[in-house]
């Protein structure tokens, strides 16, 4: 059942000052409670959370603050870039 729930993905917090991590991360929840719970867990210095946002860079999608991965084509392996 987890692997319905959860996807393997590249997190990519170049434009926060970061680097790029390999994650498993849960499908369900909004944009901003996975950017706040990536940036609480992996002790990223956040900027402004006023706007949240993620580009998939394999697939051209743009996600927002409450826009949740169960409803686009986000799978195992896809590049996400934090905006």
């Amino acid at each position: 059942m987890a692997q319905d729930t959860h996807i393997n993905v590249t997190i990519n917090f170049k434009k926060w000052g970061g680097r790029s991590h390999d994650l498993r991360i849960p499908k369900h929840q909004p944009v901003k409670a996975l950017l706040l719970n990536l940036v609480e867990t992996l002790k990223l210095t956040q900027p402004n959370m006023s706007h949240c946002a993620i580009k998939v860079a394999n697939k051209e999608l743009l996600l927002t603050d409450d826009d949740k991965l169960t409803d686009f084509q986000i799978t195992d392996g896809d590049i996400i870039e934090i905006l």
